[in-house]
């Protein structure tokens, strides 16, 4: 039996590396646009780095967390998210002395979750965050990063972006012994997952897929009855800065995120074509955090984008196959083939060599790979300094000398 990859991850090769490749460089090209600078981190952290911040009764940190002793007993784990670690990085390369700082990165994260259609369990992730300003400015600009990276990269896809506020730290202490509260009296009622959530995490049961939890839902209480005069204040403040953009946006009161660190703003990008996995992009404000994991006393707010669902979404325009095959048709003369093989690679013109010295084989080969041109050397190109240039695509012919030969194709 041949080898397989274990469960939840996969090979990235062919077209869907060529969309990954294509999805990074937008994505930088948008950083760069917007004034971030890039940090990477590595792929495992200490453990404690993610069990407080995250919420030690988040499912990420309760039943996701690739988690392993070193052999110093030292408890490491495979980075489940990219906030924390960017976070920790700042602080430790003492990148946080001139504020408000802005870093991206994009990289592989971990969690074992039950593998779906663009959701695995090593999956890339494109990260971007604020730290140091407690401006709604902040807030909008990111959105408007996110919009830009999904126009993009998918032109031709329509997104929504929900937004809502969880308030300050003190509505969500409320807002969430409210939930507990109303939940309590539906608990047989609930999902078995959301009846383990009604004391410990009840915000996650708004965000379940279950219908009988949805309709549940749909009666909890309002969390804008508990915003203070504050986080009102900022999330009118949020939406009317992307109305002054024309950002088109819902506001979702059923709207949280899965981590504990969230407050104030959060939101999401969704698309209809993902099925129930429809947010593509996701993040909110985390004021107290980055002091939490150690650093100074400053706000952020930041976002997730996951490039696998990116990748689901984008068509290739079209086969950016390799156009020009190099046929040698005598082994003999493959010191002649490795010639022009250099000086076209010197100029730029990519060419392709299959190493087969036989003319049906080699053109049948340039075929299946849909390539347009094939430069053709025998006895009489070798003897003549001359190459056969051969559409592929009409069957025409032409002998050139090198010299016409990069002019053509260049």
């Amino acid at each position: 039996m041949k080898p397989q990859p274990v469960r939840g991850t996969h090979d990235i090769y062919g077209n869907d590396l060529e969309k990954f490749n294509i999805i990074e460089k937008l994505i930088k090209v948008s950083a760069n646009s917007f004034g971030f600078n890039e940090i990477i981190t590595p792929i495992f952290e200490s453990s404690d780095l993610f069990s407080k911040p995250l919420g030690e009764q988040s499912d990420v940190v309760l039943k996701e967390m690739y988690t392993f002793n070193d052999r110093n007993n030292s408890s490491l784990t495979l980075r489940p998210e990219y906030t924390a670690p960017i976070i920790r990085a700042a602080i430790s390369n003492n990148l946080l002395n001139q504020l408000p700082a802005k870093f991206f990165g994009i990289g592989p994260m971990f969690r074992r979750e039950r593998p779906q259609k663009g959701r695995f369990r090593e999956f890339y992730q494109m990260n971007f965050e604020i730290f140091g300003t407690n401006d709604a400015l902040a807030d909008a600009e990111l959105i408007l990063l996110a919009s830009s990276i999904l126009i993009n990269t998918l032109p031709n896809q329509q997104f929504k972006l929900h937004i809502n506020s969880l308030g300050d730290r003190d509505t969500l202490k409320s807002f969430k012994l409210e939930l507990s509260s109303f939940f309590s009296k539906y608990k047989n009622d609930l999902s078995e997952d959301s009846q383990s959530k009604i004391n410990t995490n009840p915000l996650r049961i708004l965000d379940s897929k279950n219908p009988k939890d949805i309709e549940i839902s749909k009666d909890a209480p309002d969390i804008t009855n508990l915003y203070s005069s504050d986080a009102k204040k900022k999330f009118e403040e949020v939406q009317a800065l992307l109305n002054e953009t024309n950002m088109s946006f819902v506001v979702d009161k059923t709207l949280v995120r899965g981590l504990d660190y969230y407050c104030h703003t959060v939101f999401e990008f969704k698309n209809n074509n993902l099925g129930t996995q429809d947010t593509v992009i996701g993040g909110g404000r985390y004021d107290g955090l980055v002091k939490m994991i150690g650093g100074p006393d400053i706000p952020g707010v930041g976002w997730a984008g996951g490039i696998e669902r990116l990748m689901l979404l984008m068509d290739l325009p079209k086969n950016n196959m390799i156009r020009n095959h190099l046929i040698v048709i005598d082994e003999s003369i493959k010191t002649y083939g490795i010639k022009v093989l250099s000086v076209l690679h010197k100029n730029q013109i990519p060419i392709y060599w299959s190493y087969k010295y036989n003319l049906k084989k080699s053109l049948a080969f340039a075929d299946d790979k849909k390539a347009e041109f094939a430069i053709i050397i025998g006895e009489e190109e070798y003897k003549n300094n001359k190459y056969t240039l051969k559409n592929l695509f009409d069957s025409s012919q032409e002998t050139l000398s090198l010299e016409e030969l990069i002019k053509k194709l260049s």
